[in-house]
């Protein structure tokens, strides 16, 4: 398609972490053309050098690229914390969130809906229809969700504004997507699903593993710690809001089943379970900060 005007302002921001480099550069020429400014924010080490080989690839769109990184890895909140603070001083509208893995199959046309309905209807969050994650039945154009992942996620400034930033230290790369999403909720603010824009992302890398097969996402020691404590964090900030179907989403999801997949599929069970309950138990601990 060709590049076309746009009425909003709308800044992208990509995290990368050890990607595969062709892969992620592919995927970002996927979008880049059709937002204002993108924020790559390189959490790997160093020595990886990858911005001399992103710049390179991205030459024709080097002047939308604000390069960020030293080598250290900040999560995703601080992240998104900056990229709110840059589109207030330099007046985005929008916001898209991207992870470096994420493939649009239409990013253009699911930019013009979004654009069209957030001039026609105001403050609300858009999200495509996420091939790999999202299962639900598909009914209409506009579905409402009550939760979203953040890549292909497309954010009002001034709703973030509202909201505030991101707790870095609670959620500083898990359940911080939840914690917005139930934010939004909580405010009276719709959450969109544009269910004929596809992109292509999966969670982690599932795989059927142990005795009985079970499906796994096979998460680290460091990933099991990190989510149990921030989903955990992320229940106990919300709970008064949360219904019937998202209290046994975390009870079921959150809490039981990776109990389950630890002791009878995943490897490390040891050394996982403990993450499990020192996550669990920060989490229980953790002093929540009302804003």
């Amino acid at each position: 398609m060709a590049q076309q005007e746009y009425k909003t302002k709308m800044l992208g921001v990509v995290t990368l972490y050890n990607p595969n480099p062709e892969e992620a550069v592919t995927n970002i020429k996927r979008y880049i053309d059709d937002i204002d400014a993108l924020i790559i924010w390189d959490n790997s080490p160093l020595e990886k050098n990858l911005k001399a080989t992103f710049l390179n690839e991205l030459a024709g769109s080097i002047d939308k690229i604000i390069w960020k990184g030293n080598g250290k890895n900040y999560c995703i909140a601080p992240v998104i914390n900056y990229a709110l603070s840059h589109s207030k001083d330099y007046h985005y509208d929008l916001i898209l969130l991207m992870d470096d893995d994420s493939r649009w199959l239409d990013f253009q046309a699911y930019r013009n809906n979004a654009e069209d309905l957030f001039l026609r209807k105001g403050l609300a969050v858009f999200t495509p229809y996420v091939q790999g994650c999202d299962d639900f039945l598909i009914t209409s154009d506009y579905q409402k969700k009550k939760l979203f992942i953040n890549s292909g996620t497309i954010l009002p400034s001034e709703l973030l504004t509202i909201i505030g930033s991101i707790d870095e230290d609670a959620f500083p790369l898990d359940a911080l997507d939840h914690d917005i999403a139930l934010s939004v909720t909580a405010l009276g603010f719709p959450i969109v699903c544009l269910t004929k824009h596809k992109l292509i992302h999966s969670i982690g890398q599932p795989q059927r593993l142990g005795f009985f097969h079970l499906f796994t996402p096979n998460y680290n020691r460091f990933r099991t710690y990190s989510m149990t404590r921030s989903h955990t964090i992320c229940y106990r900030k919300h709970k008064k809001l949360l219904d019937k179907e998202l209290k046994e989403y975390y009870f079921y999801e959150i809490l039981l089943w990776k109990f389950v997949r630890i002791i009878l599929a995943e490897p490390d069970k040891y050394g996982r379970m403990k993450a499990f309950l020192k996550g669990l138990y920060e989490g229980i601990r953790y002093k929540i900060i009302r804003k």
